[in-house]
């Protein structure tokens, strides 16, 4: 599920989410990135940053450049 035990942890603790975008219905969607990982922070309406890589082992996350690889 994740690609890191680092991701894991960050998700395990609530800062990262492993979501759909439209199981996201609790909180503002601040970046337009095709994913299913997002940073969460805030309050009682959290705020979600999509993630392109993973920020500990630098993995692709995002749907959008795994299918720009995929066409190389």
């Amino acid at each position: 599920m994740f690609c890191c035990d680092l991701l894991g942890e960050m998700a395990s603790r609530g800062f990262v989410v492993h979501e759909p975008i439209h199981k996201l219905a609790n909180g503002r969607i601040l970046t337009e990135i095709d994913t299913d990982y997002f940073f969460q922070f805030g309050g009682e309406r959290p705020s979600y940053a999509g993630l392109h890589y993973c920020p500990f082992c630098g993995r692709s996350l995002s749907r959008e450049l795994w299918n720009r690889e995929k066409k190389k």
